[in-house]
């Protein structure tokens, strides 16, 4: 699994070395020499090769859209910590939904809160609440619970007092805001999302390295099936 931020911080400066075979960081699209952004043998993640170096560039620097990509192997590994704890357009948004079940509440994180935005998180979420419990109620998931069937809607709570994005940085707030739920830890009003992307950036690259040279494996993951196709 991946290492905490002190560990990963070690020979940072060699791995950014490698990464960071730049020609002009102001250009998002074009931030590597020809044929210095490939990465062979691809990394390979639970559920998905990355194959080039822009995938950590976009990971690590504040104001790039991550993509499914990103989202689809962070949380991934986020899935993995809950458990052994106990590409979007730019117009695309990423929040997050926390269901609790005990309270029949989706609780929703939007860290591009203004009335307008939070309508439309909340509208976006409706469809789960609504379907949500006809799911728990096939799979017999409310007896097991010793609950009674309950088919009304989930109700969708908007949390608020959480830290805002003032760039495309949605991807990143969420999968914080999803691993500071499965650390037991408070949200903290100030986010330095360079700090966070940045970390995310090592720990990946990191772990990607590891499982490579050392041949490290966590004993359930899946074999890869490809790169996906981005259908937004």
């Amino acid at each position: 699994m991946l290492r905490s931020n002190e560990q990963c911080s070690y020979s940072k400066k060699k791995e950014w070395d490698y990464i960071y075979d730049q020609k002009n960081l102001h250009d998002k699209e074009k931030v590597y020499l020809k044929g210095k952004d490939k990465i062979v043998p691809p990394f390979r993640f639970g559920v998905e090769d990355v194959a080039t170096k822009m995938w950590f560039h976009k990971l690590a620097y504040p104001g790039q859209c991550l993509t499914n990509s990103h989202l689809d192997i962070i949380f991934y590994y986020l899935r993995k910590k809950g458990k052994y704890a106990k590409e979007p357009k730019t117009e695309s948004h990423w929040i997050l939904g926390r269901l609790n079940i005990e309270e029949r509440r989706v609780y929703m994180y939007n860290s591009l809160s203004t009335a307008m935005k939070d309508s439309a998180a909340i509208k976006a979420c409706q469809p789960f609440a609504v379907l949500l419990p006809h799911f728990f109620a096939l799979f017999d998931e409310f007896k097991k619970e010793n609950k009674p069937v309950c088919l009304d809607p989930f109700e969708v709570v908007k949390v608020d007092g959480l830290p805002q994005q003032t760039s495309n940085d949605c991807g990143c707030f969420v999968a914080s805001f999803a691993e500071y739920f499965i650390d037991m830890k408070p949200i903290p009003p100030i986010f330095d999302v360079e700090k966070h992307r940045d970390r995310l950036a090592v720990l990946f690259y990191k772990y990607a390295r590891m499982k490579e040279v050392e041949f490290i494996d966590s004993e359930d993951e899946a074999p890869p099936k490809g790169p996906k196709k981005n259908l937004s």
